[in-house]
This record gives C-alpha cells, structure tokens and sequence, in this order.
C-alpha cells in the first residue's frame, strides 16, 4: 500500500486530451483548412464571403453542446449513480434530437438564405459567392454536429481514439479534395465547401462504427419507452443543467453582430479582419477545448463521487496547461502579427493595416479568455451553474456586444476590438469575485478559489504485491471501521488480488472509503480490461466474498470514462 497516487488520473487525462483536441477540430478545423488554402491557392481578398457566413457555423454549437456536452454529463452523472436506464435515455433523446435538429437545420437555411445574408450586411460585392459558398456549407453544419456530439458519448465510454480517426479521415479527405477541386477543376470557394461535406460525410460514417460496437456501454431505448412527456422533461433536463447552451447562443449573436459592424465600418476590410482574428484564436481554442473536455467529464464523475483532491489535480492540471499555451501565443501574436498576415496570404495594404490592429489589440485578452472559458466549464462540471451561466452571460452578451455597439458609436470601428478585448478579460475577475463570495458565504466548507471542500474520505492506492499499509492509513480505516477493519483488509486484498488475475497489465487500484447513509462505501477504481468482480461465479464463492455478504454487504458496479468502478457498501 501507498499514500494515493494519482498516476490513473494523470493517464486517463493524457488518453482523453489529444483524441479529445482532434474531436474539437471538427468545429473549426475543417473552415481553418479551407481558409489557409482559399488565401494561398485563390488569394487572401476571397476570404470575405466564407468569414460573412461563420455566424451560422457558430450556431451549431448551441445543439452540440446541448445534445453532446449537456446529455453526456447527465448520462455520466447517471451512470455515477448506478442507474443505467437514465443514462441510455438521455443517450437516446441525444442523437434523436440532433438529428431531428438538423434536418430542420438544413431546410431553414435552405428556405431563408437570402434573408439570412441580408441580415448579417453582406457586402454587395461578395453576396453571389456568399450565397452559393451557404448553399453548399449548410449540409456542412449538421454533420458537424452528429460527429461531435456522439464523440462526447463515445469519449464517455472509453472508446476516445474512435472521434480522433473519425476527425482524422474527414479532414484528410477535406484537404485532398480541396487541392482537387479548388486547383484542379477551379471551382473557386464551391469547390472548397464541398469538400468540406464530402470529408465529413466519410467522418460520419466512420463514427458511425461505434453503434454496432457490442461492448458500448450507451445502448439505445425502446422506442415505446420514448413518451413524449419523458422526452420533454429530459430535454427540458439538459437544457437546465447546460448553462454553456446560453453562452452558445449569446456567442452565435454576439459573431452576427460582429460581423454585422465590422462589415459596417470596414467593409470587406474588416471582415477579413474579423476571420483573421476568429481563425487566429482558433489555434489556442483547440487546445483549450481539448482541455477543458478532457478535464470536465472526469472533474463530474469524481466530483459526485465526493472525490475532491481528485477534482483539484485535475483542475489545477488544467489550468497549467491552458496557461503554458496561452502566455506565449498571446506574445507572439502581439509582437509578429506579420506571421497572420502571411498565413493567410493578405496583400492587399489597406487590408493589411486593419488585420494588423486587430490582431494586436486582442491579443491582450486571449489568456483571459482561454482562463473563463476553462473556469465557466469547470463551474459546471460541479454543478456551480449560476457562476457557470454568469461568466458565459457576462463574456458573450452583456460586456460584449453592449461594449461593442455602445463603443463603434463612440470611437467608431476601433470600439470592435476594444469590445473583444474586454469581454475575454472581465468574465475571469467576475469568476474570482463570486468564488471569493461563495467561499465566505461557506466559511466551514469550501476553502479556496476552486469551490471545493475538504474530502472527507480515505484515499490509497493498493500496489501489486505491498500488503503494508502507511500508519495514517491504518489509523483512519480503523477509525472507520472498529471491529469490522479486520473484514475490510482482508475484503481488500481479496477483490484487488482478483482483478490483478484478470488482467495482468494492472499494478495499481485506486481506493477511497467515505460514509453515506451512515455506510461505509469502499470504491475500486482501475482503468484496466472490462471486468466487473462481483459477476465472476467462482469468485462470488470465495472466503471474501461469503464472509462479506453475512455481513450484509451490497455490491455494485460500473464502468464510467473507461474506469472499472466496484463498490462494496458495508452495512453495520
């Protein structure tokens, strides 16, 4: 035995984070190949009509993140609590719901694109290359969607590598057929926007694999268990308990209107601007996404467990991480905006000038930004939605869009980027104060910035082959315990021993004891081979099983993220 290593997280963070940036790619990746090679293979002053529609790929986020995101946690939260059926019905409403929200996706934008490019100023010049680049992208848009949000279940279920290739492969395809169509049949920003709908027809059917996976833990219900009344109560469910749906919105309006005054003030200058800036920021977004989805289902899972140190290694990971990456860009940025600038090939002085100060002032807010974003998130994950709601209230809409509208007619188009500026520094000094607030207003609970309490639980990690147990451990077992903590170390030894049989790659079983109930509930934890001790025959005959079940002990299990979680609840 050993004081608790934290060596299961710290891998399972790390098997989460890269397949989990790629599946973040799919938002943005595709619209950033296609700008980097429209500059390069068409020239930089054809970005205009791709940026005067990202508005509406902004809108997509709203139904992922309330189908994907949303219905993923409260499945995971679910399957926390051992209850399976509730975990599959939102799994179900989920997909259901993305594709009846897409096909009528498709047709409003179909029946409306006119009204739809009016609305956002679109420049006269650009506005036949907009509409037709639209009426290609719109077929985009939902493909998007159902790729991310089975990723959030699949990267649920253990299976993160799946979303990787599915990402993998549509991009690929994306950027063959980009050079092909663009370069070879000279089909001008067309040519791009469809193969952007072929590569990710291919990263649709490839995710599709994971519905005949047998061994997915996500199962689709009956359809004559899918009462319309349950139906609206899960999505009025999810809806409540995904507070980032609102940020998506206000963002989706705060882009239109952006992009609105920057077509206003600047014209075709300063949507190129607005590109430059969006797509910039999009190299930091990937990472910090990657992060904050890698870190918020496992900060959910161990927060319902009352497992709060776990939730404080992860979270201060996190952050190092988001900082080590946002510093040095937001550096460079400022200094060479010049590598922007060729990147997407902008010649073109006047352009120049105008993506030069745009870049440069908003530099300054990109750690700010990337540092609510991840805190807005992580409010979330342990379900602090009033902080969450408020940050993401308070940086899409309120500071933003007020700031820019009252700003532009003050200063004029310089007031957009001022605007930015402050809605990506403000939300994490609000962040600070109502953390700073909740914890006087909980003087004996929460300690510190992070919200969280003390763990008021036994934590150790039980070695292959070291039966020591460290003095302090020995003492809080026995405190626990009593006369019982005999019957808990040998119940230990017994059920970690089985699962090192079954799979012989594992060293370590991370285990916590806490009350509820006024029950001792000792939890394994192991990130090994599917295995769940207690439907082992032989090993339900054992002398550790026998002498806990005439003790009247309850067993249950689940597989959550990948992780084998066995429970034993002793009751005396």
């Amino acid at each position: 035995m050993m004081e608790r290593k934290y060596s299961f997280l710290r891998d399972k963070y790390y098997e989460l984070l890269l397949p989990t940036m790629f599946m973040v790619m799919s938002e943005k990746i595709a619209v950033v190949i296609d700008v980097v090679l429209i500059g390069l293979i068409l020239g930089g002053s054809k970005l205009a009509p791709v940026n005067s529609i990202s508005p509406l790929l902004y809108f997509t986020g709203i139904f992922y993140i309330l189908f994907g995101q949303g219905g993923s946690l409260l499945a995971l939260r679910a399957k926390s609590d051992l209850d399976e059926e509730k975990s599959n019905f939102y799994f179900t409403v989920s997909i259901l719901g993305i594709i009846a929200i897409s096909l009528i996706y498709i047709a409003s934008i179909f029946v409306f694109s006119d009204n739809i490019l009016h609305l956002l100023n679109t420049p006269e010049n650009i506005y036949i290359q907009a509409k037709s680049y639209l009426h290609v992208m719109m077929f985009f848009y939902p493909l998007n969607c159902f790729i991310i949000v089975i990723s959030y279940f699949i990267r649920s279920d253990g299976y993160p590598r799946l979303p990787f290739y599915s990402v993998l492969i549509a991009n690929v395809t994306n950027l063959i057929f980009d050079v092909m169509l663009m370069k070879g049949f000279n089909m001008g920003i067309e040519g791009a926007a469809l193969s952007t709908v072929v590569g990710y027809v291919v990263g649709m059917a490839y995710i599709s694999k994971y519905f005949f996976n047998k061994n997915r833990t996500f199962k689709f219900v009956s359809v004559t268990k899918l009462k319309i009344k349950q139906v609206l109560q899960s999505l009025k469910t999810i809806i409540l308990n995904t507070p980032e749906v609102v940020g998506k919105i206000f963002f989706s309006v705060q882009m239109a209107v952006f992009t609105y005054l920057c077509s206003t003030y600047y014209g075709a200058a300063g949507l190129l601007a607005f590109l430059v800036y969006d797509n910039s920021e999009t190299f930091v977004y990937i990472v910090l996404s990657g992060i904050m989805k890698a870190m918020s289902p496992i900060v959910a899972v161990f927060y319902k467990e009352m497992d709060f140190k776990a939730v404080q290694y992860i979270i201060r990971k996190s952050i190092k991480q988001i900082l080590i990456v946002s510093i040095p860009i937001s550096v460079i940025f400022f200094a060479y905006p010049e590598i922007l600038i060729k990147l997407f090939n902008i010649t073109n002085p006047e352009y120049v000038g105008v993506v030069t100060f745009a870049i440069r002032i908003t530099s300054f807010g990109l750690i700010g930004r990337a540092m609510s974003y991840l805190l807005a998130n992580y409010a979330q994950a342990i379900e602090q939605n009033r902080i969450s709601f408020t940050i993401t209230f308070c940086e899409e809409f309120l500071i933003s869009i007020v700031a820019a509208l009252i700003l532009t007619h003050l200063i004029g188009g310089i007031g957009i980027w001022i605007a930015i500026l402050l809605s990506e520094t403000i939300p994490l000094l609000i962040y600070l104060g109502m953390a700073m607030r909740l914890q006087r207003g909980h003087k004996n609970e929460i300690k510190d910035i992070l919200m969280l309490q003390d763990s008021k639980l036994v934590n150790f990690t039980y070695e292959k082959g070291n039966d020591n147990y460290p003095d302090e451990t020995l003492e809080k077992i026995e405190t626990i315990f009593g006369n019982h903590a005999q019957l808990f170390f040998s119940s230990v030894d017994g059920i970690c021993e089985n699962i090192f049989e079954q799979d012989s790659s594992l060293s370590q079983i991370d285990i916590t004891v806490r009350m509820a109930n006024g029950k001792a509930v000792v939890l394994f934890i192991d990130d090994g081979e599917f295995y769940n001790p207690f439907n082992n025959k032989e090993f339900n005959e054992s002398q550790t099983i026998r002498k806990l079940k005439q003790k009247n002990c309850e067993f249950d299990y689940s597989n959550v993220l990948g992780f084998n979680k066995s429970y034993v609840r002793f009751s005396y």
